[in-house]
């Protein structure tokens, strides 16, 4: 009866172990659409023989694991390309918004406003008694102060839209790297009988790459199969089963409480994207936009002071004085000048204080509205140009000798180039991440073609098994029969 037994045995275990397999087949296709899924085997293995009469007699099968098709590699690139792809798309999506603000083919935009503005002063020229054109004048005035007002406006908005995105980035990094931290010690206490977690380590490779998407990251597997999780910058965000958080507070970022910036220890990812964008490539253009309202405020109230007004008088403003107070109190210093820059008290209301008059002071005298106009092709101007690096840590600026307007087409033309390049980048970035995401299919994910013929091996090794047992019983029952 023993042999019988055994055969028995044997067959039963065959039934198991296929059924098991068959479980994980069916898994497979149940997840054949999961994001994050990587495919699935049951690996069988013959059972250990015994002796019997000098021979080596098998005792059937098992399931020694269940095997996970996960490509290690091309997970971690992907985690990597991750993190710049997002990178690039939050860098793409603001700097189309900002490129709109700047955008030179439509009307009303700056460009046309300053010709304006220079045209409206050689109509002065043409007319210097006439009161419309004066008025004339000081209404392209507005409409010029009013329009880098707008765009001083808007790109301080964007800064500050920035910030609130990189706060909501934030809080999606705490809520991800407490996530992992949890699914470490599910899967430290899973594997603790040497059994892997292969569903948990598909959501932790799922979240990880989320985290990549927000902010690069470097992660190394402990000897538990729990993972320890830094930024590329050196902060310390899981380790096993712990978590340490991330802080705001207005445009700084503070690490596990502690209050010390660390902003600048968080680059790639979404987060690091706006953050470049805040602290570097806004704040530069920003900082031209004023130069270049500073020089315009300077240039023509050095000029219209000069000036005589219609009742002969001299010393009038045509813009505010902007290095007075509540302005900015450094002589040279032009930073804020766009969004401060208006028509002066003398002027505002007062056409006839416009300073047409050049040095005769004689009416009909045209003389400072003829030098005014001609700071439109005034090709020795010195401008400031400036750079603004390492997350704000870095300014420097050169002068530059041009007209206003070539200064400002520079500013355009350098937006367009920067624009189009984070583009290319982008598009770069995506069809690296689709060539790694093929690959990472390839190898880990579900084909439900491979799966159909691995059901149908599963299901003709279960019924070949369950044949054996209907035989053996044949067999137990003829010899339970004999006498």
């Amino acid at each position: 009866m023993q042999g019988i037994s055994t055969i028995l045995n044997i067959a039963q275990g065959a039934l198991q172990a296929h059924q098991t397999a068959m479980q994980v087949i069916s898994h497979n296709v149940a997840n054949v659409n999961t994001p994050g899924y990587t495919r699935q085997k049951a690996v069988l293995e013959s059972q250990l023989p015994f002796t019997y009469e000098r021979l080596k007699l098998g005792l059937g099968v098992r399931v020694d694991s269940v095997l996970q098709y996960f490509d290690v590699f091309t997970t971690r690139a992907i985690h990597q390309k991750a993190a710049s792809l997002k990178e690039y798309e939050s860098k793409a999506s603001v700097l189309a918004y900002v490129e709109a603000l700047w955008n030179e083919t439509g009307d009303a935009t700056l460009s046309q406003s300053l010709n304006e503005f220079w045209n409206a002063w050689q109509d002065l020229a043409n007319h210097p008694g006439d009161n419309a054109a004066r008025t004339a004048l000081l209404g392209k005035g507005e409409i010029l102060a009013q329009k880098f007002n707008s765009l001083s406006r808007e790109l301080q908005q964007t800064r500050n839209n920035i910030t609130a995105d990189v706060e909501e980035g934030v809080r999606q990094v705490n809520k991800l790297t407490e996530q992992i931290a949890r699914l470490n010690e599910q899967i430290a206490a899973a594997e603790a009988s040497q059994t892997t977690a292969n569903d948990f380590r598909d959501r932790r490779n799922q979240l990880l790459g989320e985290l990549s998407g927000l902010v690069e990251v470097r992660y190394i597997e402990q000897d538990n199969g729990s993972f320890t999780v830094l930024s590329t910058g050196g902060l310390l965000l899981v380790n096993g089963h712990e978590h340490w958080d991330l802080s705001t507070a207005g445009e700084s970022i503070y690490y596990n409480g502690i209050p010390s910036d660390v902003a600048g220890r968080i680059t790639g990812g979404k987060i690091g994207g706006l953050l470049d964008l805040r602290d570097e490539t806004i704040p530069q253009y920003l900082a031209n936009l004023d130069e270049m309202a500073g020089t315009l405020i300077q240039q023509v109230n050095s000029l219209h002071g000069n000036g005589y007004n219609l009742a002969g008088n001299q010393g009038m403003l045509f813009f505010e004085d902007f290095q007075s107070p509540p302005a900015v109190p450094n002589s040279g210093d032009y930073s804020g000048a766009s969004s401060y820059i208006s028509l002066s008290s003398d002027v505002l209301g007062h056409p006839e204080n416009v300073a047409a008059g050049g040095a005769s002071g004689a009416p009909g005298d045209n003389g400072n509205a003829l030098a005014i106009a001609a700071l439109q092709n005034d090709a020795t101007l010195s401008i400031r140009k400036w750079a603004i690096t390492q997350r704000g840590a870095n300014r420097a600026s050169s002068a530059q000798t041009g007209t206003l307007d070539g200064y400002y087409q520079d500013l355009v033309g350098e937006l367009g180039i920067l624009t189009q390049d984070t583009r290319q980048q982008l598009d770069f970035s995506q069809s690296l991440m689709n060539g790694l995401e093929e690959v990472r299919d390839s190898v880990s994910g579900v084909n439900l073609d491979e799966e159909l013929t691995e059901m149908m091996k599963a299901q003709h090794a279960y019924e070949a098994a369950s044949k054996i047992i209907s035989v053996v019983d044949e067999m137990m029952q003829t010899r339970l029969s004999l006498r």
